[in-house]
């Protein structure tokens, strides 16, 4: 039967330490003129390249060496390598049925460890039924050669298979998050656990347990192979901004109400908040995004929250516009990503936002300077570099090399 979610203890929200750190919004810098898909300066194909890509995800780990995710015209789901920045594209795609679908061209889901190493999944992009359990493909060989898991453990009550997003705590111990239905204030989900590196995946929660199903999740992170987090949107019919937390590794979960910020009482003003993007800069350290809608005045506010200690204590920076992504590249040097970019030096502590941009971006960064993004403006869809750590972006026109 479905069940409304409970509201906040008192006693939940006693327990939490309110931050040292005097929140406020940060600096801003001088914002330049923002780059539309169609005004930025194409790179040209390398001589002699094969047919175009649609890039739909992208992992790089050198400027020149990365992963991604894509499709040419009339394929399915591709599994690509590039060795030169982008610019040409191999097809090590595993062996999986769904891949060889045109109608499923953005059906997999990926973690990108390395630049030898990835997990992938296939599952219908369109939410429909799974004809037959899905299996996790590996490769240590940058897709020369992929091994698949046993099928995974399905309950058999599915409605879908939308997979989330994978976590990693290590080589050898990881997730997988699946949205597998939906009810009243619920997101019916699945979570696959391995323990050697991907080989075998046990299912260790579903709709029939505890834990991850009100509301919806939005993102997964693990500080070490115990303690994690899972991200939530309250959709509006509970008051707050909070996730689910686990020090068993996801066999059980607990919720956990962030502190207010001084400036917005979102116990009690009528808002729909949302949690995201948890970043791990530590097995201390953490990081979420925060964002708030209210419903009176549809106003927008936007928080990154960080906590030194596993949420012991949070300190909170309010930004001026919202972000949908954090990414660092060490425990200092970050990004806080949306159509409006941020920029942190100190972990998270403070930040400054230094450009805008008119598209929508899936974002990797190697080093301070060298970027990419999956850029999406209504049905358009670009891959386009930085060299100058996001103030100027050029469009890269991806080729698939011929076999």
């Amino acid at each position: 039967p479905e069940q409304q979610p409970a509201s906040p203890s008192p006693t939940a929200l006693q327990a939490t330490a309110y931050p040292t750190l005097t929140p406020g919004a940060p600096p801003r810098e001088p914002v330049g003129t923002a780059v539309r898909l169609t005004e930025t300066v194409p790179v040209p194909p390398a001589a002699g390249g094969g047919e175009l890509l649609n890039l739909t995800e992208i992992a790089m780990f050198t400027r020149s060496d990365g992963w991604g995710l894509g499709y040419a015209s009339g394929s399915g789901a591709r599994t690509l390598i590039t060795a030169d920045g982008g610019l040409t594209w191999e097809d090590r795609t595993p062996p999986d049925s769904l891949a060889a679908n045109p109608a499923e061209a953005e059906s997999a889901w990926a973690y990108f460890a390395d630049r030898d190493t990835a997990w992938v999944i296939y599952a219908p992009q369109t939410g429909d039924a799974l004809p037959s359990a899905p299996v996790i493909w590996r490769t240590t060989d940058r897709g020369l050669t992929w091994e698949s898991s046993d099928p995974l453990s399905l309950t058999g009550g599915e409605a879908w298979f939308t997979p989330e997003t994978f976590a990693f705590a290590g080589e050898q111990t990881g997730w997988l998050l699946a949205h597998v239905g939906a009810g009243m204030s619920h997101d019916y989900s699945e979570l696959f656990a391995t323990r050697d590196g991907g080989q075998t995946w046990e299912r260790i929660a579903d709709p029939y347990g505890d834990g991850l199903q009100s509301l919806h999740n939005t993102g997964m992170a693990f500080a070490d192979a115990q303690f994690g987090w899972v991200t939530k949107d309250n959709l509006g019919v509970m008051p707050g901004a909070f996730l689910e937390q686990t020090a068993d590794g996801g066999t059980t979960w607990e919720d956990v109400f962030l502190p207010p910020p001084p400036d917005f009482d979102w116990m009690n003003q009528p808002s729909q908040c949302a949690t995201r993007s948890p970043v791990f800069l530590t097995p201390q350290v953490g990081l979420v995004i925060v964002n708030c809608q209210t419903f009176e005045d549809e106003q927008t506010y936007t928080w990154v929250y960080r906590t030194p200690d596993r949420g012991g204590t949070w300190a909170w920076s309010q930004l001026p516009s919202p972000v949908n992504d954090l990414l660092f590249i060490d425990e200092q040097q970050g990004w806080a990503l949306g159509r409006d970019l941020y920029k942190t030096t100190d972990g998270g502590l403070s930040w400054v936002q230094f450009k805008t941009v008119t598209w929508d971006g899936q974002f990797s960064f190697v080093d301070a300077l060298y970027g990419w993004a999956v850029a999406r403006k209504d049905v358009r869809i670009a891959l386009v570099n930085t060299a100058d750590g996001g103030k100027t972006w050029q469009i890269i026109e991806p080729t698939l090399s011929p076999r």
